[in-house]
């Protein structure tokens, strides 16, 4: 990254940081034989709470907090590379460049998710090979790929990630939609903070946080689940994250609480 477009995004950064916020409320219904594939899921901002229904069905309430993450976690954060990444000079370099001289981790992963959606445009076509590796060679990709990238990348600087597959309540009409689930098959991640726990993000659309359209999976589905349908009971509430406008995107960014 240029010295001059990292300024201009650190400042963007910097602009997305207060807005007043409320939090979001989402009931749905989950019936079928991968229904079980939803388990109770925590982690900051964010609570899935699982309950049978009579009939055999499950009640899911997505809960999303509004606020702020509280973390202070500094950056670097003191944890070597991750020694399972395959050798990548110049992934590893993109990283350190995308990070600069971000002192806080919650800082460092914005740049790095900020830095993808500048650089990674969507491809639907399910044929494109979505490692790590082809994402940064072919600067396109779908939510695998950029799900992918961004953890590789997070995982270069020091900062556990893991992705995450579920279900994203969507608009007829968008690419990959399900009727039977009202939405999509979905990829999205979880990065690590050492005093908050684990956060989801999505690298295509969200930093630090997701919507109560986010449903994630307990287990990892190793192939897309048959018979699920998923209907919407109750929705309340709406996250009003700050915007950062990039070039070629628009991400949402939940604010940092106290000192960056």
């Amino acid at each position: 990254m240029r010295q001059g477009r990292g300024l201009a995004l650190a400042c963007v950064l910097a602009a997305a940081g207060a807005a007043a916020l409320g939090d979001e409320l989402a009931v749905y219904r989950a019936s079928g034989a991968s229904s079980g594939l939803f388990d109770q899921y925590d982690n900051d901002g964010y609570s899935l709470g699982v309950s049978p229904s009579p009939d055999g069905s499950l009640e899911l309430r997505v809960q999303v907090s509004g606020g702020p993450l509280e973390s202070r976690a500094a950056f670097p954060t003191g944890s070597p590379r991750d020694a399972a990444l395959p050798a990548s000079p110049e992934r590893d370099a993109w990283a350190l460049a995308l990070v600069g001289d971000a002192r806080t981790q919650a800082l460092a992963v914005e740049r790095v998710l900020a830095g993808i959606a500048s650089s990674v445009r969507y491809d639907s076509d399910r044929g494109r090979k979505q490692d790590p590796s082809s994402v940064f060679a072919a600067k396109r990709a779908h939510c695998v790929g950029f799900a992918e990238l961004a953890v590789d990348l997070l995982r270069r600087v020091g900062i556990t990630a893991r992705t995450v597959q579920g279900v994203l309540r969507a608009k007829s009409g968008a690419e990959g939609y399900d009727s039977h689930i009202g939405g999509l098959y979905h990829r999205w991640i979880e990065i690590y903070y050492a005093d908050r726990g684990f956060v989801f993000s999505d690298p295509s659309s969200s930093i630090n946080g997701v919507d109560a359209r986010y449903i994630p999976f307990g287990s990892r589905a190793l192939e897309r689940p048959r018979g699920l349908t998923l209907t919407e009971l109750e929705t309340s509430g709406r996250l009003d994250y700050p915007l950062l406008k990039l070039p070629d995107a628009t991400l949402r960014v939940r604010p940092i609480g106290g000192s960056r």
